[in-house]
């Protein structure tokens, strides 16, 4: 599985939680103030992803082995917290802090 995809995966989940954070709070209530948010999420998922490639050679680095044990570590606890996310988006329908 290509390291990128879960990186995209990630600033996708990110951008649908801070959009939905924000609509529960009453933000998005008209046409124009919501066309707006879609357009500032793709913005800063884009900025997101272009600022972070050092991000994905350093997973890249550690699940092809070149940090050791350490870098295995890292993947699983990463794998983790992606699961966990998942799981309480789906289950609890917004964002757990």
């Amino acid at each position: 599985m290509d390291i990128t995809l879960l990186i995209y995966l990630g600033a996708f989940l990110a951008s649908i939680s801070l959009v939905g954070m924000a609509q529960a709070n009453g933000a998005f209530a008209g046409s124009l103030t919501r066309s707006i948010a879609g357009g500032v999420t793709s913005i800063t998922s884009g900025t997101f992803l272009f600022q972070y490639t050092n991000l994905e050679s350093f997973i890249v680095a550690c699940s092809i082995g070149n940090l050791g044990l350490s870098g295995y570590v890292f993947i699983g606890g990463l794998a983790a917290l992606i699961i966990t996310w998942v799981t309480n988006l789906i289950e609890y329908r917004k964002v757990i802090l």
